[in-house]
């Protein structure tokens, strides 16, 4: 195995775990790790490629974008910005490694050149578009930050939804690509450990 590969692959599991980690701990993300974990393994190992794809974490967090949907703007800049320092945690680490560096700093490039001009950037209407049916729930129970990104990563998990919740205003707007039950809403609010008091 070559030096290049073997950094794909280390590079690949490092996003694996960390995106594992970020799909049931909120505050850190799970998408910038999960798809950089794919380039990589697709880069280095097609087994681990195909293994990956077909585990739940890909499929519901990044199936839908790989299919061809693409980002925003500002997802585009959270998701380098995060990969870059991920990245350069890696650099520093091998600060001994000068050829490791050398790889890295070309992946980090490639990267960087793939989300400019290789990911279609899409507008947050046709986001919305793509998630026609909505509807906003008042919570109860929330009281930071935290508790917001627990039920928004708690909607997320479920696949074909997500949320924007608003912990200031007890409020969570759930999209989705078709209507869901009440019955499953209550349900995905109570497993997140909060409640829905009222619909609109």
């Amino acid at each position: 195995m070559n030096i290049r590969k073997l950094i794909y692959r280390i590079v690949g599991c490092i996003g694996l775990v960390l995106g594992a980690i970020g799909a049931v701990m909120p505050l850190l993300p799970a998408f910038p790790f999960l798809l950089l974990a794919a380039c990589c393994f697709g880069k280095s190992s097609e087994k681990l490629h195909q293994w990956f794809v077909g585990t739940k974490l890909y499929q519901n967090n990044l199936e839908s974008y790989v299919q061809g949907k693409g980002m925003t703007k500002k997802t585009k800049i959270r998701v380098m910005t995060i990969v870059t320092l991920l990245m350069a945690i890696g650099f520093l680490m091998m600060h001994r490694v000068w050829i490791g560096q050398l790889v890295l700093a070309g992946v980090w490039v490639f990267h960087m050149i793939y989300f400019i001009f290789g990911i279609k950037t899409i507008s947050e209407q046709e986001v919305e578009s793509a998630y026609p049916w909505r509807i906003q729930l008042h919570i109860d129970g929330m009281h930071c930050e935290h508790c917001a990104k627990r039920l928004e990563s708690a909607f997320q998990q479920r696949g074909k939804l997500k949320a924007e919740v608003n912990f200031k205003n007890k409020t969570a707007i759930v999209y989705g690509r078709e209507a869901i039950q009440k019955e499953l809403l209550h349900q995905i609010v109570h497993q997140a450990g909060f409640a829905i008091v009222q619909m609109s």
